[in-house]
C-alpha cells in the first residue's frame, strides 16, 4: 500500500501501484495522492498503533528503539487492524506458531511485564496499542495458547493483573465480570474468559476472522483518536481527545449504518457510568470493516470498574451535558448528552432505564459464571464489585429518572 519513512516528522508515501487501483482507499484519514506525506495524521494513525506507558518505554528499552519509526521497525508486524508493516523489500511469510502453555506464560509474566512474552524470539513482531500491560497469543484449539512468529497473527489478548498500581488489586477478573455484564446486558462486547493461571483476562481479538482455506485474515480497524488524527497523549477529553460530540460526528461519518451505531454509542456511555469505568476514552471506541457489512462500530472492549480502586481518577471521562463528576450527572445533564449528540433525551433516557433494569441480573450472572476459576481472594473482589455495581446503577438511575 505504502511505506513508511524515517524522517521527523514521519512521513508516509503510497505506491504508485496502489494509487493506481480502481478500488484503493487511503490509510486511515491519510489523504489518498502521490508523493510523501507528513501530515498530523500520518502521526497519530501509526503512533497510535504501539503499546503507551511504561510499556512502550520497557520495550524501548528492549529493542534499543527509540525513536517513533524504529518502534514500529521492531515491533509492528502484527498490529490492532488489517495492516502488517515489514522493512522495505521483506513480504509476509507463511504464519509461524510456537507452542506454549499458561503454567510457561505465567512464569514467564510473574516477575516481568507481560511484554515480555512477545520479545522472547528476536523474530517477533507484534504491537497492542494500549497502557495496560498485555501480550499478544493465539488460540486455534480453545485450549492451547501459542506464541505467534514474526509478524503471524493473533487471535487473543492476554490482560494480567496490573501490578505498577499498588492498590489496583484483581484487575483481570474485575474486567472479565464487566466485560461479561456487558454482554448479557445487549452489548456487543469482545468475547472475554479469565484465566486462573495467569491470573489473566483474556480478550478474543474481533479484528480478525478466519478465512474460507482456514487460514487467519485481518480486518481493517482504527480507533477514534485515529480517526480524528490525535496521538494516544490526547485521548482523553480533558487533554483536547473526542468528547462525546466528536464521537458520534465520527460514528455518523463512518459508519454504514449510523442509527443503530449512536445507539450502541450512547449505551456505552451509559453502561460505563453505572459501573464506574472512568477510563472509558477515545481509544477505546473503534470502528471496523467486515466483508459484506460495511463499516461498523467494533465491539466494545477495554472496559473494568476504575471506581472501585482508590487513588484512580473519580472523573468521567467523557463530559455529560458539561459534568464529568459521575456523582452530579443527572436527568438535567441528560439533556446535555442530547444536544452533544444530537439525540432525543426522551429515548436516551430510555436507553439508560432499560440498561439498568437489565444490569443487577446481568451482574449476578457474570459473577456466577466466573466464581469457579477465580482464587479465594478473586471470589471476594469480585462479590464485593458486584455489591457496588449494582448499589451505583440504582442511584445513578433514579437521578437519571428524577
Amino acid at each position: 500500500m505504502g511505506t513508511v519513512q524515517d524522517s521527523s516528522p514521519l512521513a508516509f508515501e503510497y505506491a504508485p501501484t496502489w494509487l493506481a487501483r480502481q478500488a484503493a482507499f487511503p490509510l486511515s484519514v491519510i489523504a489518498l495522492r502521490a508523493g510523501k506525506i507528513d501530515s498530523p495524521h500520518v502521526q497519530a494513525f501509526f503512533e497510535n498503533l504501539l503499546p503507551e506507558g511504561e510499556l512502550r518505554v520497557y520495550l524501548s528499552e528492549q529493542r534499543k528503539a527509540s525513536t517513533l519509526f524504529s518502534l514500529l521497525l521492531e515491533v509492528a508486524g502484527d498490529t490492532a487492524g488489517g495492516f502488517v508493516m515489514l522493512p522495505h523489500g521483506e513480504h509476509p511469510s507463511a504464519p509461524e506458531y510456537q507452542t506454549t502453555s499458561w503454567d510457561a506464560l505465567a512464569a514467564t509474566i510473574k516477575n516481568k511485564s507481560a511484554g515480555a512474552i512477545q520479545i522472547q524470539g528476536e523474530d517477533t513482531r507484534i504491537s497492542l496499542a494500549g497502557a495496560q500491560d498485555k501480550a499478544a497469543i493465539a488460540i486455534f484449539d480453545g485450549k492451547t495458547p501459542l506464541l505467534p512468529k514474526g509478524s503471524a497473527p493473533s487471535t487473543h489478548i492476554l490482560k494480567p493483573d496490573i501490578r505498577r498500581l499498588a492498590k489496583v488489586r484483581e484487575s483481570a477478573a474485575n474486567e472479565t465480570l464487566i466485560m461479561r455484564t456487558a454482554a448479557l446486558c445487549g452489548l456487543n462486547t469482545a468475547k472475554v474468559f479469565y484465566e486462573p493461571l495467569t491470573h489473566a483476562c483474556v480478550v478474543e481479538r474481533f479484528d480478525r476472522q478466519t478465512l474460507a482455506d482456514g487460514s487467519l485474515g485481518r480486518l481493517i480497524q482504527y480507533d477514534f483518536c485515529q480517526l480524528a488524527g490525535l496521538g494516544s497523549e490526547r485521548k482523553y477529553e480533558k487533554e483536547g481527545g473526542p468528547g462525546a460530540a466528536q464521537c458520534a460526528q465520527i460514528i455518523r461519518q463512518y459508519s454504514s449504518a449510523p442509527a443503530l451505531d449512536l445507539q450502541a454509542f450512547a449505551q456505552w456511555i451509559f453502561f460505563n457510568l453505572f459501573v464506574g469505568n472512568n477510563d472509558g476514552h477515545a481509544k477505546n471506541l473503534s470502528i471496523y470493516q467486515r466483508p459484506g457489512q460495511g463499516v461498523r462500530l467494533t465491539p466494545f472492549y477495554d472496559m473494568m470498574c476504575t471506581r472501585i480502586y482508590p487513588g484512580l481518577s473519580r472523573e468521567f471521562s467523557l463530559s455529560i451535558g458539561g459534568e464529568l463528576q459521575p456523582g452530579k450527572i443527572g436527568k438535567a445533564r441528560l439533556q446535555g448528552l442530547a444536544e452533544q449528540i444530537r439525540m432525543q433525551p426522551r429515548y436516551l433516557q430510555s436507553l439508560a432505564l432499560a440498561l439498568a433494569n437489565k444490569l443487577p441480573e446481568a451482574i449476578d450472572q457474570a459473577l456466577q459464571d466466573i466464581q469457579p476459576v477465580l482464587s479465594h481472594r478473586g471470589q471476594t473482589f469480585a462479590n464485593k464489585l458486584a455489591l457496588d455495581l449494582k448499589s451505583q446503577t440504582k442511584k445513578t438511575a433514579q437521578r437519571l429518572n428524577a
